[in-house]
């Protein structure tokens, strides 16, 4: 039963405050928009994929907002959103591909550490190999999708509207 209400109120959630992907909002001053930017990567062989995958930046203006906060002012609710285009390498055998990750991302942080995420767009979605809550994989997604991030680090994704790419399957 826990499962069923967590699935529907990740689903309403999606559906009810989706947040539209922007490349500048508001011009990139107003609202609480701040710059944020993603770093260049390298995920361990067997963390991600059974091989080492890079991450290099291609494109990257994205942003961030904090709506809401806790008493002691760690964030809440936060925005993100903007343009990310990430080069993803199997260090091994030297394959790359460029994918979009343009999207947005709304994070709920809940007060026992559990984290639900709503992706709208295209995202980058890494999900550790020895993950119990769904496949180990570097997804990008495109199109709605809720994911739950539970103390004790399982990744859960009860709510899939659109595609998902692994790139450790696309970088084999």
């Amino acid at each position: 039963m826990r499962v069923v209400k967590t699935v529907l109120l990740a689903a309403a959630l999606v559906a009810v405050t989706a947040v539209p992907a922007a490349a500048a909002p508001d011009g990139g001053g107003g609202g609480g928009w701040e710059p944020t930017s993603t770093p260049p990567f390298v995920l361990a062989a067997g963390q991600i994929c059974s091989f080492e995958v890079k991450g290099d930046i291609v494109a990257d203006r994205e942003w961030m907002r904090t709506l809401a906060t806790f008493p002691d002012g760690s964030p809440r609710v936060q925005d993100f959103r903007g343009v990310l285009v990430i080069r993803f390498t199997n260090t091994g055998n030297g394959r790359s591909v460029v994918r979009d990750a343009t999207g947005s991302i709304r994070v709920y942080s809940l007060a026992d550490g559990s984290r639900i995420q709503q992706l709208h767009g295209h995202n980058a979605l890494p999900v550790r190999a020895a993950n119990t809550g769904f496949p180990g994989g570097d997804y990008i997604t495109h199109g709605d999708f809720v994911v739950i991030d539970r103390p004790g680090g399982v990744r859960e994704v009860p709510v899939q509207l659109g595609t998902m790419e692994n790139l450790c399957k696309t970088l084999a």
